[in-house]
């Protein structure tokens, strides 16, 4: 019956929205121009990518102006396209190019998003000169559906819904208050011993600043000079001089199975950060020290890194650490410096349509996004985070492109040695039917499996409307996996997604429908 209720509001919503503008258009201005470049600044560039074309208004029609070559947070460089003359005095256009919900990223995704990653990725923008209140949020409504063909499965049918709350607001009442949060709760239909276990609270929190030097937190909060070590519920206070900031956090970290509030798990820490920006490049870097305890007992005690650049042209750099101080070894507590996680990643773009990257992931502890996934990506998931890995994009020429990655992992006391190698060949504009082809290949050897996973997708824009199709069969499993999936951008804020998978395993065809609602306010 909740079901049916999700499906007609799904409906009612598409008739109400159904005749507003799908436009997504960012606009900017010319800040400079040099011999060779032009810079516009913007508000902020987000949904902005390099290669993407500028556009100046003109008899009412939108006329490419410029190509971006390199971005910032808030400025774009850019070449003139020929034939083009651009003044200090001329408005740029850029469409923003549509953002899928955080959702159905994690659901179509081989590698899962996890809060840690998404709080460095989101990091937020320098705040505006100006103490206006400003609010934004995004409400979303998705349900999941899994069944079997066959009446006699042990495939147990599953109906969720999950609902996710985002808001952000800043300059309460022309205040230095702010407050933010993102909470998630899955619903499990027909589940009478279900309680409120499955709302999860990834952030929460009311911040207090004074000024533009000083800032107070209370609440769960990733701070993103410490991102890495996750949330902390608490109390996080910042101070900044000039490039420096230093802080202190006090509370405790949250449970490792449940991501729960937990009392018994205090912490405390400080960390001083270092940190330049200008509109072309950045360099930040963080130390930290943190105390972590059990019923007020010793748990672990060590020192974090974290630095970040963007100095070298086209070359981007993040990496982080923890240094274990504390060890117990015949009962007795002893001073101990032992590397416990690290993790590396280095990008560069040698020539605008090549771009390689390296990392390297041992970290411990990364708590993820609640995803549902077929046994394909649960393993990849599983056997290809940690390690070495390498990743590369080619364009050649227009509309093709080659890319892939390549991982291993070494053996260790808690993982197996295990390789794996995906590549990618993408025909973005095919003649006639104006479509983009994509064909993959997977290969993966672990302990206890080897073997090839190969497919192929199809996707088209009908307007406003995206769908693709995709199959993949997987001879590790004797598995067949085919997909089609719906994304509608009925106006500005209002998104519908959806996506159906089916199975095919050992002669036996299961199913997964993935339906998502999302409005951002």
């Amino acid at each position: 019956m909740k079901i049916r209720f999700v499906i007609l509001s799904f409906f009612c919503i598409c008739i109400n929205a159904f005749s507003q503008s799908n436009r997504i258009e960012l606009k900017g201005s010319v800040s400079f121009i040099s011999s060779q470049n032009v810079y516009v600044k913007f508000v902020n560039t987000d949904g902005i990518q390099i290669g993407d074309t500028l556009f100046i208004q003109k008899n009412n029609s939108l006329k490419p102006s410029l190509i971006v070559n390199n971005l910032s947070s808030i400025s774009c460089v850019c070449t003139p396209i020929k034939g083009m003359q651009l003044s200090i005095t001329n408005e740029l256009i850029a469409k923003k190019r549509i953002e899928i919900p955080l959702e159905v990223i994690a659901e179509k995704s081989n590698e899962s998003v996890a809060v840690t990653d998404l709080a460095i990725k989101n990091k937020p923008t320098e705040t505006s000169a100006e103490n206006k209140a400003r609010f934004d949020g995004r409400l979303s409504i998705s349900s999941y559906s899994n069944f079997s063909a066959n009446p006699l499965s042990t495939n147990t049918p599953n109906y969720r819904i999950r609902y996710n709350l985002a808001l952000n607001a800043e300059h309460i009442a022309n205040t230095g208050l702010a407050f933010e949060n993102y909470i998630s709760y899955t619903h499990t239909l027909n589940n009478p011993l279900e309680k409120f276990k499955d709302l999860k609270v990834y952030n929460l929190a009311l911040r207090y600043d004074f000024g533009k030097t000083a800032s107070i937190s209370l609440g769960r909060k990733i701070n993103v000079n410490t991102a890495n070590v996750g949330a902390v519920d608490g109390l996080q206070f910042e101070k900044k001089f000039k490039n420096i900031t230093i802080g202190a956090l006090m509370g405790t970290r949250p449970n490792d199975s449940t991501y729960g509030f937990d009392s018994k798990l205090l912490q405390y820490g400080a960390f001083i950060s270092h940190n330049i920006q200008n509109e072309l490049s950045s360099v930040q870097t963080s130390i930290a020290f943190f105390n972590q305890t059990n019923n007020l007992k010793t748990d672990r005690r060590y020192i974090y890194l974290q630095h970040s650049n963007s100095l070298l042209k086209n070359v981007d750099l993040f990496g982080s650490a923890e240094i274990d101080l504390y060890a117990v070894e015949n009962t007795i507590p002893i001073t101990n410096f032992s590397l416990t996680s690290l993790y590396l990643s280095l990008s560069y773009r040698p020539v605008n349509n090549l771009s390689l990257a390296l990392s390297y992931d041992a970290r411990k502890n990364i708590y993820y996004y609640e995803t549902y996934k077929n046994k394909i990506d649960s393993t990849l998931e599983k056997e290809t985070r940690q390690g070495l890995r390498f990743r590369f994009n080619y364009r050649p020429f227009k509309y093709f492109s080659w890319g892939g990655n390549a991982g291993y992992r070494l053996q260790t006391p808690t993982s197996n040695e295990s390789m794996n190698a995906i590549s990618y060949l993408t025909f973005s504009k095919i003649p006639l039917i104006d479509a983009s082809i994509t064909l993959t290949g997977t290969a993966l050897q672990t302990a206890n499996l080897s073997g090839f996973i190969y497919g192929a997708s199809m996707s088209k824009e009908f307007g406003n409307i995206s769908a693709e199709v995709e199959y993949r069969k997987a001879l590790i499993f004797a598995q067949d996996i085919a997909e089609l999936s719906l994304s509608w951008r009925l106006s500005k804020s209002l998104m519908i997604s959806t996506d159906f998978e089916a199975t095919l395993e050992h002669g036996e065809t299961s199913g997964r429908v993935f339906l998502i609602i999302s409005h951002r306010f």
